[in-house]
């Protein structure tokens, strides 16, 4: 194995947990933009992966008849369900546009790469094109929450 590589089955023999890394990773300061949105893009990963497991079970509860799925309906006709249903607007939104704009700047040769996130961690590692795209990008969600909680909510603006 080439120098410098770690095999995961070395990793688990010096017993290194990968978990506590990435944990102490994410509150070690400084926190910036580019960190904060990659923990979220993290985050509303794992929450719409759970979300799309809920909503195929509640789905497919159709499949035992009306009784069962007036139950679920029922039940999922609460503040709380109101409130998870825009955490998942907010999440797919945020999601969806800032993995478009890490598309974006991995292909795009007029924006160039970021620079490597190596310890001692430098503040900022997006340039002022990146820096842009990351307002572009954030403010593109907002307003795309904005929009999916109109019409998920049939509001008047």
């Amino acid at each position: 194995m080439a120098e410098g590589i770690v095999s995961v089955e070395k990793t688990k023999e010096r017993g290194e947990d990968l978990v506590a890394k990435q944990y102490i990773w994410a509150l070690r300061r400084p926190m910036n933009l580019e960190k904060i949105a990659l923990l979220v893009q993290r985050v509303s990963g794992v929450g719409l992966l759970v979300y799309l497991f809920v909503h195929i079970f509640v789905t497919s509860s159709i499949t035992s008849g009306r009784q069962v799925w007036d139950g679920i309906m029922a039940t999922l006709f609460n503040p709380l369900a109101h409130i998870g249903e825009l955490l998942v607007v907010v999440g797919a939104t945020f999601h969806g546009i800032n993995g478009i704009r890490v598309v974006l700047l991995e292909l795009s040769p007029l924006v160039g790469r970021p620079l490597r996130p190596d310890y001692p961690y430098k503040v900022q590692s997006l340039g002022k094109a990146q820096q842009s795209i990351l307002y572009t990008a954030t403010i593109m969600a907002g307003l795309s929450t904005i929009a999916g909680i109109v019409i998920l909510w049939g509001l008047h603006l």
